[in-house]
């Protein structure tokens, strides 16, 4: 078997994984693959793509620090060599005539975020614009002008006059240093006055985080210091205690990630099986994330 072999220049942070623009990538080298009758297996980074531990990717495995020594570049849609290996490093759209075939592995899961928003309207609220100077959006509301921002979110949600589901990434800051897992229900969150205002529930309303945390986590590369991490997991804002003084649970902190990383597939999947869905591009900007829930709704 020959690989294709992505690499993952869209990945940001652990807070900011760039899971839109990576979808592309994998979707043009799954496309490639059927153009060559599925004569390869598609390889994607095992710490990066996380979303493997809670979603069948077909033709997709994983590995630890990708070889991509003998590989060649890909760039077009085209036939190709079988017997080598090739590096996907683009992705032009997401083909929604088959992006339907990544599902959910936990059946429970499904049945509970189906149940859960099956009255609901899923929206995506995308933060924007992440600098000032950022011209990568269609919309003119100033980075701080918050108020103006929540004003269009209420304008919206009016005009639909329904129930919700929220996915957002909004914060105060750029969204590699925001937390993990914000409880948009509290006031430091602007986002917050929709939660008073309207019916909506969001990932915290599916799966359990509350009772999780605070925690501590190991480090390895500081042993004498343990970490701590409160209900949001804010990477910017991390308190740290000797393990003598620990009173909490010790985890690794790639269970922090795991829970993440859930989050975002709740995230996902409870806007593609809501009654309807309103895009990003509705309450700010244009998103890939809003892109790939559009793709699979349409399937």
């Amino acid at each position: 078997m020959s690989y294709l072999k992505l690499t993952e220049s869209y990945w940001d942070s652990m807070t900011d994984t760039g899971f839109g623009d990576r979808i592309r990538t994998w979707s043009y080298a799954y496309e490639l693959n059927k153009l060559n009758d599925f004569n390869f297996t598609i390889i994607v980074d095992d710490f990066k793509w996380r979303e493997t531990k809670y979603l069948n990717f077909p033709c997709t495995e994983t590995e630890k620090n990708i070889d991509i020594s003998n590989c060649e570049s890909v760039s077009y849609l085209k036939e190709i060599d079988i017997s080598k290996n090739y590096i996907v490093d683009s992705g032009l759209g997401i083909d929604y005539a088959f992006i339907s075939n990544i599902t959910l592995k936990d059946k429970s899961l499904e049945d509970k975020i189906k149940e859960s928003v099956k009255d609901r309207i899923g929206i995506h609220i995308r933060h924007w614009p992440i600098f000032e100077e950022d011209k990568n959006h269609n919309c003119t509301i100033d980075r701080f002008d918050y108020e103006s921002k929540m004003n269009k979110v209420r304008e919206v949600l009016d005009k639909y006059n329904s129930k919700f589901y929220i996915s957002s990434d909004v914060t105060y800051d750029r969204p590699p240093f925001g937390p993990c897992l914000p409880d948009y229900r509290k006031e430091k969150h602007w986002l917050s006055e929709v939660y008073k205002e309207y019916d909506v529930i969001d990932y915290r309303d599916i799966m359990l985080v509350d009772d999780i945390f605070p925690i501590a986590v190991e480090d390895d590369n500081n042993q004498k210091w343990l970490p701590i991490y409160d209900e949001e997991v804010s990477l910017s804002d991390i308190k740290v205690v000797p393990p003598s003084s620990n009173k909490l649970d010790i985890v690794k902190k790639d269970m922090i990630y795991d829970i993440k990383i859930k989050r975002d597939i709740v995230d996902l999947f409870s806007l593609i099986y809501s009654k309807d869905f309103i895009s990003s591009s509705e309450t700010g900007i244009d998103s890939s994330w809003s892109e790939f829930v559009e793709c699979y709704r349409w399937n």
